[in-house]
């Protein structure tokens, strides 16, 4: 008597089973992924910050002063990463642009539109020709200043202020020195994150107006010429002595506004 095995298939209710718990285990280790990803792209972005602050050092320790936020002579309106292309090894770029014309004549067009990774944070998702997601500090009116360009001013506090402006009052004549930053570098902030703030706001690299003051809400509350990053619970900054800092959105007001301004005695212990 020969005997035949049976073969059993999958019942409908076991595959639906089956499909149930992939699906589980894949919301499961979906937002592990998420997770995991973001915090490469935050560590690119810090990277990216920690390269801007040799080139910026290294600049200052050359000229004796950080470049000008934003060098307004002659209606030019010449930006802080334009003068540290070398730095960057981007000489050829640097080459490329002409500093007796204004940033955005048709002569710099080809310049300007280049895209410079290391100006890019991974999280954004903005894209477009010359674009930045980060710019130097003006200042803050959140210490009590008085918002403004003209000495004194809250935009004029920071570490990243106009130069050479031509309007009623006082002006800066020069680019801060690291010695007029008195309440100490490791606590002032040079660079920001504004992630996918506009074109037509200043994110632009080579746009003098790739500066901002943050005025105003905590962290991530808006790209509009504030601090604002994609990375989740906070942003990115690049300090006066080279070191990056992770500028929580729970931040204080009074603190971040501390950390935005060169010379006020504030303490600033976050």
């Amino acid at each position: 008597m020969s005997t035949r095995s049976l073969q059993r298939g999958f019942t409908l209710v076991e595959m639906l089973m089956a499909i149930a718990i992939v699906a589980v285990l894949a919301g499961l280790l979906l937002p592990a992924v998420q997770m995991a990803r973001e915090a490469a792209r935050r560590m690119r972005c810090r990277n990216n910050l920690h390269q801007i602050g040799v080139a910026l050092l290294s600049f200052e320790s050359l000229h004796g002063r950080l470049p000008a936020g934003r060098d307004a002579e002659r209606n030019w309106q010449h930006s802080w990463c334009t003068a540290i292309l070398p730095q960057l090894e981007q000489t050829a770029l640097h080459e490329r642009y002409d500093f007796q014309r204004a940033w955005k004549d048709p002569a710099n067009q080809a310049a300007a539109a280049a895209n410079v990774a290391v100006f890019r944070c991974p999280s954004a998702i903005g894209q477009w020709d010359g674009k930045t997601d980060y710019g130097g500090n003006y200042g803050s009116a959140l210490t009590g200043l008085r918002p403004g360009f003209s000495l004194g001013r809250a935009w004029e506090a920071g570490t990243f202020p106009s130069v050479h402006l031509t309007l009623p009052g006082q002006y800066r004549p020069a680019a801060v020195r690291l010695a007029d930053i008195t309440d100490g570098t490791s606590q002032t902030l040079l660079i920001l994150e504004d992630a996918d703030r506009p074109a037509a706001q200043g994110g632009l690299w080579a746009s003098g107006h790739n500066c901002f003051a943050h005025d105003r809400g905590p962290v991530n509350g808006n790209n509009s010429k504030e601090i604002f990053s994609r990375h989740p619970r906070g942003a990115n900054a690049l300090a006066g002595d080279g070191s990056l800092r992770w500028l929580s959105d729970s931040l204080e007001p009074a603190v971040l506004g501390a950390l935005c301004t060169r010379a006020g005695g504030e303490i600033a212990a976050d």
